[in-house]
């Protein structure tokens, strides 16, 4: 079932246009032209290394505890080692970020699911917030998003935004069987289907405006790095044989991520629900109350019990 909200007045029909490409994209653009006929392969590596790319420069964030939280072990990861808890008598919600984002992001989803009863888990992913580096993978943002999952041990809501909802429905597939079947409840907000949609958008972008070729070898590169083709980044796939209660949540005019993706989840999932909004775009959609109102709504049905798992095992 798909409900709209209007928090907000509507937009126009159609999203602004982009800005256009300042002298640095535009020589970058002539460089790739160049590379993709005389170099495609190393061009493509360049290409790749820019989009794996999380902040534009690679110092971490000075940390800082969030207010109310304490840290909590992340064992088995190298990329990330602790995540931000904020205690409380009941299950585990476990916030993950998107792109080039931090735990941050997600912090006004933490009072109103307090106010449940639930406790809440965030992390900064691998090259993101306070975790070292300034370029990472699909794959090491979802091992590092299990090893949170195995290291809370009892979580039975995750919430994840933009890319960080692949690396929490990968994560949840990959789990081990008692961490799985543990999770009662998932929000994807701005979620893209794939990694790959995510890439051709990227490739394609105004400010980008790569030659196949050199697309073509990001591909081929990703490969190396990942481990597994881009393809493999999938919530469609991934998520298909998940029973999980999904609830999807999405903007009509979200500029980073078409509505079209969420409607694509809404085909593919088995259990899932779309809520669109109106006027939040990819990022604001995070800090609107109705947004608030409509995730701890849907987590508040669940009824979830503090039944606890052993952390850190399997």
């Amino acid at each position: 079932m798909t409900d709209i909200t209007s928090p907000s007045p509507r937009l126009a029909q159609q999203p602004a246009a982009p800005p256009a490409p300042g002298i640095g994209a535009l020589l970058a653009q002539a460089g790739y032209r160049l590379g993709g006929r005389l170099a495609p392969k190393l061009a493509g590596r360049i290409a790749a290394d820019a989009f794996g790319r999380s902040r534009s420069k690679g110092g971490r964030t000075e940390f800082r505890m969030p207010l109310g939280a304490r840290t909590f072990d992340i064992a088995g990861n190298d990329d990330v080692r602790r995540g931000y808890l904020w205690p409380n008598d009941g299950p585990t919600v476990l916030l993950v970020h998107g792109w080039g984002s931090d735990s941050s992001s997600m912090i006004g989803f933490v009072k109103p699911l307090l106010a449940l009863g639930f406790q809440v888990a965030a992390f900064d992913a691998p090259a993101h917030g306070e975790s070292a580096g300034n370029k990472t993978t699909m794959t090491r943002f979802v091992a590092a998003t299990g090893a949170a999952i195995k290291a809370l041990g009892n979580v039975q809501v995750i919430v994840g935004h933009s890319l960080g909802s692949i690396a929490a429905v990968a994560a949840v597939a990959k789990a081990s069987p008692e961490h799985a079947q543990a999770v009662q409840r998932m929000v994807l907000i701005a979620a893209p289907v794939s990694l790959s949609t995510v890439l051709e958008r990227w490739a394609n972008s105004h400010q980008q405006q790569l030659p196949r070729a050199v697309t073509d070898r990001i591909y081929d590169r990703l490969l190396v790095q990942n481990g597994v083709p881009v393809s493999h980044w999938d919530i469609s796939v991934l998520g298909a044989a998940l029973e999980i209660p999904m609830l999807v949540v999405h903007d009509e005019l979200d500029p980073v991520v078409p509505l079209s993706e969420a409607q694509r989840l809404l085909r593919s999932l088995k259990n899932v629900r779309l809520e669109q909004t109106s006027g939040l775009g990819h990022s604001r959609i995070l800090s609107a109350a109705p947004v608030k109102e409509l995730i701890t709504r849907f987590v508040g049905d669940a009824r979830l019990t503090s039944t606890e798992l052993e952390s850190g095992n399997d």
